[in-house]
């Protein structure tokens, strides 16, 4: 049985709360569907969602060591399970837990993590989640595209066991990049694009890239580089692709994507 039956978001370590907030609602167009901090008050957790998808923005005191920017990608598990069982699966087929169930940071249900053997996060969550809107419009971001894993040919496996036959998304489409290939997952609105470096070493981090599809590749362009958005390339054509696309870094280091189809 899949144990998956939706990507809920992916998490991002925030050093500067008010500078991500300043980016992905005020810059890029999202909404703010749930604002909460820990009991202990070490933690504040901010989604906000971008078209249909949502990034968790994790605030707070963090050790000195670490890593901030991408972090995870969650899961709402089947509502036949519950957390221990679907951690317990996910154990069985292979994959390292790094945090046993406990009570989510906002209070509400249940979470898990593991990774696979390229070092990627994930996360499990058994709530009842209602918090994303659907029929939510952006005027700028027309769909949240796909969040980007890279892998080498030691780990390509192990993380595409994962995300179809343990997680349970089916396969999409394949792509020829050079000499590396991407593929995509999608369960949903939501899909991963699983980009394999093949002779490349296997990247540090993982968990890689956040691709958004938007309405206007140049005017969205000309927008960031007046809001000083850091890390903005020039627009350029894909053939691979057919659309026109650029890339900007996050607060924290995050990897973007923009593209127009």
């Amino acid at each position: 049985m899949a144990i998956a039956r939706e990507i809920n978001h992916v998490g991002i370590r925030t050093s500067d709360m008010a500078a991500s907030l300043h980016l992905y609602r005020d810059l890029l167009g999202g909404k703010v569907i749930r604002d909460a901090r820990s009991a202990d008050g070490t933690r504040h957790i901010v989604y906000v969602q971008l078209a249909l998808g949502v990034v968790e923005l994790i605030g707070g005191q963090f050790p000195p060591d670490t890593q901030m920017g991408l972090d995870h990608i969650a899961f709402l598990i089947s509502e036949d399970l519950d957390i221990h069982a679907a951690l317990a699966a996910v154990q069985k087929a292979g994959y390292e837990s790094v945090m046993e169930p406990r009570p989510a940071t906002s209070g509400e249900g249940y979470i898990a993590f593991f990774r696979d053997k390229a070092g990627c996060r994930y996360e499990l969550m058994q709530r009842n989640d209602e918090a994303r809107i659907a029929d939510l419009k952006n005027e700028r971001i027309k769909k949240f595209d796909h969040i980007s894993i890279r892998v080498d040919n030691e780990s390509e496996e192990n993380t595409r066991h994962l995300i179809t036959n343990v997680l349970g998304l089916p396969a999409g489409r394949t792509l020829e990049i050079g000499s590396n290939s991407w593929k995509s997952y999608c369960l949903g609105s939501d899909s991963i694009g699983l980009f394999n470096s093949k002779s490349e070493p296997r990247p540090e981090k993982p968990l890689a890239l956040l691709v958004f599809d938007v309405f206007d590749c140049t005017e969205l362009h000309r927008f960031l580089s007046e809001t000083n958005v850091i890390g903005l390339t020039d627009i350029h054509h894909s053939d691979i692709l057919d659309c026109k696309l650029f890339f900007a870094t996050g607060p924290d280091g995050e990897r973007l994507e923009f593209l127009e189809r």
